[in-house]
């Protein structure tokens, strides 16, 4: 290859190059450097990636927001994996597709333009690059008639006034030198500078620009920003003019080091050569696949090394494998080249530290997050090599069928197999290439998939998700849930509610925006520990009765307890469902216009926020035919402090549990999904490398609660996503999406105790952390190998947790002393086991270490119990089933599906004496006595189809742990099913939720009722 550059006095290191691009900028031309932003997108939903230096301005173009400054350079981190830019197969085929690259650029917004854009571009590549403008030529955009722009001459001008002669400066239509955003919005000409490699007759060479040639390519891109796209499609010119420039800093190193591919830069030479130290696998000698090599092992080194770089700076910039499957394809796809081209299945891992020496001087997080990156391809090793080792027949099958599935971690969600069957059969009936919201509810109802799951399943097939039916269809679900079997008797009618909830989106779409800033207008008052919420008078711009729009209610139209009205205001002091955080309660009060001294209120059941209006539903407390509201009336916003004051406390407490489990364990740590009502609140956390017991539970707690004791203020910050990007320590949920302005940062620092919590959040929150009061963990389970769900109380809501805490223990306390004195009789223990019971299996929330440690003691009394012969097998076994069946009649419960807890308590129990108490619907009942499992099914003779019977549905729980199950000798299998027994190990509890899972959704699905 020709040197493009003038003979140097010697070669510059990738690091002098970048850093020559910034210094120029910023020292000679007064730019200001902005670091890059994540690759991550933070604020835009259409991109799995920022795949482009023009990422984080977006909305600058598009005129959201206000630019840093007036000039900006920087090297931004870029990622094309898909999509357009599908660089993922041919990576490892040349010597310059990459997964992840760098893109040099420099920005004015609104400053200099076309001029000093291509002035400023030349001087620095014939200056402090040295390269001869004889190898260069130019583009510039030839004009398009159909969208009537001319050609841009203006930019030939400025090239010809720059010394490049006519033959050099080449002209191209909008494909090569047009540049648009989208479909709408910001675009402009742009103009090329390419470089040739194998320089010669000018006239020829030329020809072969933009042709796809290796030997003659584009360097840098400068693109003017002076029109918009319209909707019609028509042009017109922008008010301010922006100039935009990339250059690829890959390419510009193998220029500017005399290299033929950028693998043979200092960008990858460090890493190939780790590969060879590590493995001791042959040199990388630079070849390329050709009809006669097919050039694997240096194809893999090339692979290896684009994957590596492009895995760590995902994982430093906070994006997560199991969130994102383009990144677990290339994650996975390097850990198979690291074992079976390399010999080495740690490879990967071991080459991050060379990726943080090469790159980190530049991305200082890098090196800040160097632990936990090579801690999360730990972990996603573990879930791989699980994957492939799993032995599940079913898993087998649906994977040797469908071979794309390897890229999505199933052990993970029982239900996924049979879901992605159903989908595969029905698809063909999905419009516009989307899956419905009634199928993902079926998702969820019958197979157990949750959000998440189904939106990886929708990125495997390139679908889309029609997630706003699927809430619709929840939520609905939910309210069936909460009015049991009395649709008929009550008169509710879901397919109203459905009406009424298309009848709010089409009235919010013609109303003005509601102003509901005043929702965080509220104070803590010390003398009455309560919170003071001042009311709101506003004016009514839409009203609904039922799913019918009004402009005029009155009283004697409430027909019935469930009418409701839906009422839009001005402005409202209301919080609606947002952040995780439910909804306010309260009232409006309306004017009597007949009795003024005896307002009529409605009581607002749900706040909604719907076309950036907040909706109100509401009920009229006392219906009266004197009731009167019109569009334009006044009316007065009432929250109910005592509920706002709940969900303010746990939300915060919510952020406290975050920020403690990340200082105390140290591990890597990410946010999967919370929620925060009056009762309590809840966390699923990602936690790496760290099972948490009770005694981590008790020292949660304990930090938490010195937290609140140090009275600590809570601070409110409201950022721009600009200034929040320029900050390191920011905690925010992988995957979310976030507004350009107006971001709210809750900051909470307890310097003394080491605890430091900021997060974007638009919930309420405390003022200082003493109107906490106190807070206690009430739950937790594993919900995978390395999710942990935890559930709190705080403020009011724990200080009556800890009371019933009280309460039992004492009770407990004498239940005891009651047996160390001999006083103990049947009544009593029956007393002990009801306890028991309700404490598995009643809502009562209890401190979960405590929980656990007066569960301890009850075993421990009624072990003692059974050693003196009190009581029998039968009387443990019936207690517990003949209360079960008491808390599940046959009208709700058609089905009996239960593991005996107390079963834990004895060496054997007879399972057919559960069974016998339930004839009249199937049950399935699971004991665990001795280490040894086992469970038995009867399925009543009306009950029995192809599809359902005992044995298939104790077949679906047996799979779980390789269990083999046959009739009792000399019955029908179809009618009764025992499970052999089987020995559990210590991961029984994550296999017996996941079996009672699979065997419910069995159920649901086939028993016909």
């Amino acid at each position: 290859m020709y040197n493009s550059a003038k003979q140097l006095q010697r070669v510059l290191t990738a690091r002098e190059i970048r850093k020559a691009f910034i210094d120029y900028f910023t020292i000679n031309h007064e730019h200001k450097f902005v670091r890059s932003s994540p690759v991550v997108p933070f604020c835009d939903p259409t991109v799995a990636f920022v795949n482009a230096g023009m990422n984080q301005f977006k909305s600058v173009f598009l005129g959201n927001s206000e630019a840093p400054h007036k000039r900006v350079v920087n090297s931004q981190k870029c990622v094309r994996v898909g999509g357009k830019h599908n660089d993922l197969t041919v990576v490892g085929q040349d010597g310059y597709h990459h997964t992840f690259f760098e893109m040099l650029g420099n920005w004015s917004f609104g400053d200099y333009f076309k001029h000093e854009a291509c002035a400023m571009a030349l001087e620095l590549l014939r200056g402090p690059y040295n390269i001869d403008p004889a190898r260069m030529y130019v583009t510039y955009f030839a004009g398009d008639k159909l969208l009537g722009i001319p050609a841009d001459l203006e930019c030939f001008e400025i090239w010809r006034s720059l010394g490049f002669p006519a033959s050099r400066i080449l002209p191209f239509g909008c494909e090569d030198n047009f540049w648009e955003m989208g479909a709408t919005g910001p675009c402009g000409p742009c103009t090329e500078i390419h470089i040739d490699h194998r320089p010669g007759d000018v006239e020829q060479r030329a020809k072969l620009v933009n042709a796809g040639r290796p030997d003659l390519t584009e360097l840098w891109n400068l693109v003017f920003i002076q029109y918009n796209r319209n909707a019609d499609g028509s042009i017109s010119p922008l008010p301010a003019h922006h100039v935009d420039t990339g250059m690829g800093f890959e390419r510009l190193t193998a220029l500017l080091q005399n290299k033929s591919s950028n693998y043979d830069t200092d960008l990858f030479t460090p890493l190939f050569d780790g590969i060879h130290s590590i493995t001791k696998a042959p040199l990388y000698t630079g070849s390329f696949p050709d009809a006669h090599d097919a050039a694997l092992l240096d194809t893999s080194y090339r692979i290896l090394a684009d994957h590596a770089r492009m895995i760590t700076v995902c994982l430093a910039d906070g994006m997560l494998p199991d969130q994102n499957q383009k990144l677990r394809r290339v994650l996975r796809k390097a850990l198979s080249i690291s074992e079976q081209v390399f010999a080495h299945e740690q490879l990967l891992a071991q080459l991050v530290p060379i990726v943080v020496e090469t790159l980190g001087e530049a991305y200082p997080e890098l090196c800040s997050k160097q632990q936990a990156i090579v801690e999360l391809i730990a972990h996603e090793r573990d879930v791989y090599k699980q994957l492939r080792a799993s032995s599940s027949k079913a898993f087998a099958e649906v994977l040797s069928e469908f071979p794309k599935l390897d890229d999505i971690d199933l052990m993970e969600c029982p239900g996924f197999v049979p879901a992605y069957r159903e989908l595969q059969v029905q698809r063909s009936s999905f419009t516009n290439n989307t899956i419905p919201g009634e199928f993902l509810y079926k998702l969820t109802d019958t197979y157990g998939l949750n959000e998440e799951s189904f939106l990886k399943l929708a990125e495997l097939e390139n679908m889309n998700c029609d997630l706003e039916r699927y809430r619709a269809e929840l939520a609905l679900a939910k309210l069936r849930t909460k009015q049991p079997q009395r649709t008929q008797s009550s008169g509710y009618d879901f397919a109203l509610e459905q009406r009424i909830v298309d009848a709010q989106a089409q009235l919010t779409q013609r109303l003005s925006p509601t102003d509901n800033s005043y929702k965080y207008v509220y104070s803590y008052e010390p003398e009455s520990e309560s919170y003071a919420l001042p009311t709101v008078q506003s004016r009514v711009l839409g009203l609904l009765h039922n799913d019918e729009e009004v402009s005029h209610m009155l009283g004697s139209r409430f027909c019935n307890a469930n009418d409701t009205l839906s009422i839009v205001t001005e402005a409202s002091n209301f919080y609606y469902e947002s952040g995780g955080q439910q909804s306010d309660l309260g009232q409006l009060i309306i004017r009597n216009k007949q009795q003024p001294g005896q307002p009529h209120r409605l009581d607002v059941v749900c706040v909604k926020h719907l076309n950036n209006c907040v909706v109100h539903v509401c009920r009229l407390v006392t219906p009266t035919d004197d009731f009167e509201l019109a569009v334009g009336d006044e009316l007065e916003l009432q929250v109910d402090p005592k509920q706002r004051q709940l969900n303010t406390c746990h939300h915060t407490a919510t952020h406290l549990l975050n920020a403690a489990i990340r200082t105390l364990f140290k591990k890597v740590t990410y946010q999967v999904s919370s929620s925060v009502s009056n009762d309590q609140c809840k966390l699923e956390l990602g936690l790496l490398g760290k099972r948490i017991d009770k005694i981590d539970v008790e020292h949660i707690e304990d930090l938490i609660n010195r937290a609140i004791c140090s009275g600590t203020p809570v601070q409110v910050l409201e950022l721009s996503a600009a200034e929040v990007l320029q900050q390191n320590d920011i905690t925010m949920v992988p995957g979310e999406v976030y507004p350009e302005q107006g971001l709210r940062l809750i900051n909470v620092q307890c310097q003394e105790l080491g605890l430091s919590s900021k997060e974007l959040c638009c919930g309420t929150h405390v003022t200082n952390t003493k109107e906490l009061s106190c807070f206690c963990i009430v739950n937790l389970r594993q919900t995978n190998r390395a999710r942990f769900a935890f559930t709190a109380v705080a403020g009011e809501a724990a200080e009556k947790v800890l009371k019933t805490a009280a309460l039992l223990r004492h009770r407990v306390d004498l239940l005891e002393q009651q047996f160390r004195t001999d006083k103990l009789t049947n009544a009593t223990e029956t007393e002990l086991q009801t306890i028991r019971h309700n404490m598995l299996h009643s809502d009562i929330k209890l401190p979960f270490a405590f929980k656990l440690d007066t569960l301890e003691r009850i075993n421990e009394l009624l072990r003692r119990l059974k050693e003196t012969s009190r009581t029998t097998l039968k009387e443990f076994v019936e207690v517990e089933m003949r209360t079960l069946l008491l808390e599940k009649p046959l009208d709700t419960h058609p089905f009996i599906l239960h593991y005996i807890s107390s079963s834990a308590l004895l060496e054997e129990i007879p399972l057919q004496r559960a069974t016998k108490l339930c004839t009249d619907r199937p049950i399935l009942v699971v004991s665990m006595c001795d280490n040894v499992l086992k469970a038995r099914c009867c399925v009543p003779e009306h009950c029995i189809s192809a599809n359902f019977n005992a044995q298939l549905w104790l077949q679906c729980f047996a799979d779980t742990f390789g269990g083999q199950v046959a009739a009792p000798k000399g019955q029908n299998v179809a009618v009764v099913c025992n499970m052999r027994g089987r020995k559990v190990n210590n991961q029984f509890e994550e296999q017996l939720e996941q079996a009672m899972r699979q065997a419910n959704a069995y159920a649901k699905q086939h028993l016909q009722f």
